[in-house]
Order: structure tokens, then C-alpha cells, then sequence
């Protein structure tokens, strides 16, 4: 996929202010801990993550996305009832059906020709989004989308806990790890034509891959009301790797890029140890990527675009730079993204 005239316009973000640390989870698992001799420290020095956020009970993941996006509009080039298209990208969602994205579309009171749709692929779907709405763009069928997605991490701690606490299982608890890592956050990109933004970042294209005899490796439940996750966090990351690795080569092959031509990375980011990883895979510069995982946890499909938007906003991104948004979600799906600021 390739794209010679989709602009971002502009990015926003939302973050929740409630923290919750890794050793408070450990104190109310402390029972289960003990019993399996697991040390104080073990989640943090396990994942990498000291905190994550966390949003008040109750709080929807529309409003999440459409306080992000309000964000978004403060610098866009174009006006809400521009945006012709709204994807809300999100694994967590306001219910099943309508599309969360209808709840956004009424919230920001967009136009009534504006169409909406809910994208949904795990850890991938802001991608997706992008992609998607990059799509109709460039074959002219609209000139803007707005793309959101936010992720509320809060009822699945509250589960995973609950459920830990009565457990005296070391599998369970083992299968539990990768849903301590998830931290909650929103973020809004808003993609234009270059008529619309024609100083905007460059949306150069991507590259995507499918591995779906892994689809087992991480399931949710799907049940809003007891939300449960199992991961084979091991198996997991050894697929994930090879996975990436063949997806970034036929990226570059396909773009003509080389490792040295990215001044940054932002990667989708599980742990500490995941990047670290991911990074030795692909052989990147360590120094070009960012790392949000200790203080904001897996944030989900927010990872990737939000770490990006926070450096967009901390001016540390200049014109003319080129950026690639690493991409991986449990299907496997993988896809690799370039964008020239």
C-alpha cells in the first residue's frame, strides 16, 4: 500500500490521571505470590512496567475518543464538520452494537453525510484505521477522516484480580502476566488529501502481514460484564519476533528503505523486554525509539500513535523526517508503516 496524497493533519491524545502501580497489584496478589515464591518486585522487573493509568468506572471509550480528538482539532488545519469519515479502532468499545464511532460522530456533532465505522483487530486496529481512511483518500472517494480509538484498561485489572486472588495456580497466573502490562489511554489522528493539509506529515504507505495459526495465543473473553485475557506470553513473543522481522524486511524491499533512513521509531510496546527484543530482531537503533511501557503500560491500539502524538507535542519531531510506526497485534497480524514528517 502505497500513498502520494494522504496528509496527518494533525494528531491528539487524552490520558487518564488515576495510577496504578505494579507493586499495589502486588499487594493485593499477595497471597497467590507468596504461595508460588514469586519475590516482591516480580511484575516490574518482569514487564518493565512500574505504573499504568487507569480511567474512573464507568467511563466510555467514546468519550475517551472524542476528548482526544477535541485535542486533535486545537492544531488541525480543517473544522469538524469537514471530517467525512470517523473509524474508532479500539478493542475496547461502548457496546456491541451501535459502532462506537457513531456514539464519537454524535459527541463532536459532526456532519450527517459523515460516515462511521468501527474497525477492530486488537492491537493493530488504529493501523488499520489509518490505512483504511488512507484508502478513500487517496482514491478521492472523501478528502478527511478522523481516526480515534480509547482504550480502558480498568475492568479487566479488576477481573484479572479478583480472579487471581482465589487462584492458588501458577499456569493461571502466568497467563494473567500480559494483561498486568495494559495501561489506558486515547488517541485521534486526522488525516486529510494535501489540498486540505498540504504542510501535514506524508503518509508514505505500509506493508502488513497475517499469521493466523497463532489466533489462540492471546483471547479475550469477550464478555463485558467478567473480562478475562489468556496469554501465552512466551510463545507469543517468539512468533511475534519472526513475524516482525519477515514484515519489516518486504516493508523496506517494497519502499526501497534502509534501517539507517529512520530518524524515529515507534513501536507497539508490550514490555520492556518486547522492545528490546523487537528492536535486536529488526536490528534498529535502540536511540530512534521511545519507551512509554514503564509509566503508561501497553497501552493496546493507542501504543504506537500515541507515543508518536506525545512527541509530535514535545516538538521533537522536525519537517522532513522520516518515521516508521511498528505494528503488531495477537492474530498474529503485523504491519510495518512509513511517514514522512
Amino acid at each position: 500500500m502505497q500513498y502520494r496524497r494522504v496528509r496527518i493533519a494533525a494528531t491528539g491524545y487524552y490520558l487518564p490521571e488515576e495510577i496504578l502501580t505494579s507493586s499495589s497489584i502486588e499487594k493485593q496478589l499477595h497471597p497467590l505470590m507468596k504461595k508460588l515464591g514469586l519475590p516482591k518486585g516480580y511484575l516490574e522487573s518482569l514487564t518493565g512496567v512500574q505504573e499504568r493509568r487507569t480511567w474512573p468506572v464507568g467511563s466510555k471509550p467514546s468519550e475517551l475518543g472524542k476528548n482526544a480528538a477535541e485535542e486533535a482539532f486545537k492544531v488541525a488545519p480543517i473544522s469538524k464538520n469537514q471530517i467525512e469519515c470517523v473509524i474508532h479502532t479500539g478493542v475496547c468499545r461502548d457496546a456491541l452494537e451501535p459502532a462506537t464511532a457513531a456514539v464519537v460522530h454524535h459527541k463532536l456533532g459532526l456532519e450527517p453525510e459523515c460516515m462511521v465505522f468501527d474497525i477492530s483487530n486488537a492491537c493493530l486496529g488504529f493501523l488499520n484505521g489509518i490505512c483504511t481512511a488512507a484508502n478513500m483518500i487517496e482514491l478521492g472517494q472523501i478528502q478527511s477522516a478522523l481516526i480515534v480509538s480509547g482504550e480502558n484498561a480498568g475492568p479487566i485489572y479488576q477481573d484479572t484480580i479478583s480472579q487471581l486472588a482465589h487462584s492458588q495456580s501458577r499456569i493461571e497466573m502466568e497467563q494473567s502476566i500480559a494483561s498486568m502490562t495494559l495501561g489506558s489511554g486515547a488517541v485521534a489522528f486526522i488525516l486529510t488529501n494535501e489540498e486540505l493539509a498540504p504542510y501535514g506529515a506524508r503518509l508514505l504507505g505500509a506493508t502488513t502481514q497475517t499469521d493466523s495459526k497463532h489466533h489462540h495465543l492471546c483471547e479475550g473473553n469477550g464478555n463485558i460484564y467478567h473480562q478475562q485475557m489468556k496469554t501465552d506470553t512466551r510463545m507469543l513473543l517468539k512468533q511475534g519476533l519472526i513475524l516482525s522481522q519477515v514484515t519489516w524486511e518486504l516493508f523496506k524491499r517494497e519502499f526501497g528503505f534502509k534501517n539507517s533512513d529512520f530518524k524515529h521509531l515507534f513501536s507497539h510496546q508490550v514490555s520492556k523486554s518486547h522492545q528490546q527484543k523487537v528492536f535486536e530482531c529488526l536490528k534498529l537503533d535502540p536511540t530512534r525509539g521511545y519507551n512509554d511501557v514503564a509509566l503508561l503500560g501497553n497501552t493496546g491500539s493507542v501504543a504506537a500513535p500515541l507515543s508518536l502524538a506525545l512527541r509530535s507535542q514535545e516538538n521533537k519531531i522536525s519537517r522532513g523526517d522520516l518515521i516508521a510506526m511498528l505494528g503488531i497485534g495477537s492474530g498474529l497480524n503485523c504491519m510495518m508503516m512509513g511517514v514522512e514528517w
